[in-house]
């Protein structure tokens, strides 16, 4: 069973997500949706939120700290890639056979 949010829902997730105080995977993890489905709204109402979010000013220091933050998040996602990279090289090798 699929749960359905309102367009509200969605706008507010998107809203906390382009303050900048939680990250996509934060706000999956918090409020129990899918990432990708977070970056969908994102994508979808990104325009729209811009005009209605109140942007605090970011100083320096939470700017390195949202951009430390995404890095972290890159990592992770390309040691994921490395090793299903190496998986299947090996599956790939496992099926070869030498006479």
């Amino acid at each position: 069973m699929s749960v359905r949010y309102n367009e509200d829902f969605k706008k507010e997730v998107v809203k906390v997500y382009m303050i900048g105080d939680k990250s996509i995977s934060q706000l999956s993890i918090d409020s129990n949706i899918a990432k990708s489905t977070i970056g969908d709204w994102a994508k979808k109402y990104r325009e729209e939120c811009q005009y209605t979010t109140n942007k605090k000013e970011t100083d320096p220091a939470t700017e390195i700290r949202k951009l430390n933050q995404r890095i972290k998040e890159q990592e992770k996602e390309i040691a994921f890639l490395k090793k299903q990279r190496h998986s299947l090289q090996r599956k790939s090798m496992s099926g070869i056979s030498i006479y």
